[in-house]
């Protein structure tokens, strides 16, 4: 049964409250210049970056009963095009699975139906990624860097993804257009948005996001660490482990793979290993966030069935996405028995990462015939 559906005033009305109200009374300052939304503590604490406003400022234009149903419908569409351009060029069988195993994730996950009774933005956000990718692998280079621009000047994690998009590839001409794609976007929007407002976000917001939030339900690594009063070894472990990360890639991407069934297997488990990187060393992640993973583990997973790898390691991998997304281990699992919640998806998050990490470096494991040789 679709998880959504034990919440029908979500699936059906959306949501006004609580993150959706930030969003829409941040527009609402902006579209009247008003008070700094950063500033005002009455409106809540917003904290995206300066261009979101006049995004937020559109549904500003309605009421926020309306508006929260036209949010919902926004991160809906836009999260069933990233679908459809991604499957597009797929072959039918694994098209037929990547859509049925989305679809599975989906209507089972818990992280959505927190994002939907939050109103929250990480389908938006993690849909631009998505078409970012999709757009790359349709060899339109810039779009994708734009399209990851506006991913991270929607909300600022998405830059991480450069670990993938520059670093594994290799491809400086992909950062410099990201580069240049985000100063456009930049200086654009100062014509609409005062310099005051951007010194507020850099000054007094940037800095309190970049600490890891001591919270239960903040599924991170970082996270963990604050919570056992290690906040100052948090930042360390998070800087350490994005660059390790980042040496990974580059080292990965520096080899050439042979593999006589697939060339994108790879490829697909790098960037859901971005994904989870983001998500495991972040400050803040929040069980919503974790909406991220429908389909990059679905895109890859639908990989790995159509190329017949180790039955083993495809169950390890079902077990990691089960831990990582359902709604049974946080509703049966821990909600009916347990007086707090527990880090499920940031368990499932760390097998998954460490089941990839083998996986990239040498594919015979997964039962596919390789050959790794410099290039």
């Amino acid at each position: 049964m679709p998880e959504f559906l034990y919440s029908p005033a979500v699936a059906f009305f959306g949501s006004g409250h609580p993150d959706f109200n930030i969003f829409y009374n941040a527009g609402w300052l902006w579209l009247h210049g008003e008070q700094n939304p950063y500033t005002l503590i009455l409106i809540g604490k917003y904290v995206y970056p300066p261009p979101s406003l006049p995004f937020f400022g559109l549904y500003a234009l309605l009421n926020i009963v309306l508006a929260a149903q036209v949010w919902m419908v926004t991160y809906f569409v836009l999260f069933i095009v990233a679908l459809v351009v991604l499957a597009l060029p797929m072959e039918r069988e694994r098209r037929s699975f990547f859509v049925s195993i989305t679809s599975l994730l989906f209507f089972t996950s818990f992280p959505l139906l927190i994002m939907m009774a939050l109103g929250q933005s990480d389908l938006f956000i993690s849909s631009l990624a998505l078409l970012s990718l999709a757009a790359l692998r349709l060899k339109r280079v810039t779009a994708s860097a734009i399209l990851l621009s506006a991913a991270t000047l929607m909300k600022g994690p998405p830059i991480f993804l450069l670990i993938y998009f520059a670093v594994y590839r290799r491809d400086l001409n992909y950062l410099l257009r990201f580069i240049a794609s985000t100063a456009g976007i930049v200086l654009v929007s100062l014509l609409v948005i005062p310099t005051r407002v951007y010194y507020s976000y850099f000054v007094i917001v940037a800095p309190m996001m970049s600490i890891a939030a001591p919270a239960e339900m903040n599924e991170s690594i970082t996270g963990v660490l604050t919570m056992a009063g290690m906040s100052n070894l948090s930042s360390i472990v998070a800087l350490v482990g994005l660059g390790l990360f980042g040496s990974f890639a580059f080292y990965v991407g520096s080899k050439k793979l042979n593999v006589s069934r697939d060339l994108n297997l790879r490829d697909d488990a790098l960037f859901v290993m971005n994904v989870l990187i983001m998500l495991a060393l972040g400050p803040r992640s929040w069980p919503a966030n974790y909406v991220w993973v429908i389909l990059p583990v679905a895109l890859l997973v639908s990989g790995l069935i159509t190329k017949h790898v180790k039955t083993l390691f495809l169950i390890s991998m079902g077990i990691a996405a089960f831990l990582l997304n359902a709604s049974l281990t946080q509703r049966f699992l821990n909600y009916s028995m347990l007086p707090s919640m527990l880090p499920f998806a940031l368990a499932g998050n760390v097998i998954m990462i460490l089941m990839l990490i083998p996986a990239c470096i040498r594919p015979s494991i997964l039962g596919l015939r390789s050959e790794i040789a410099s290039k």
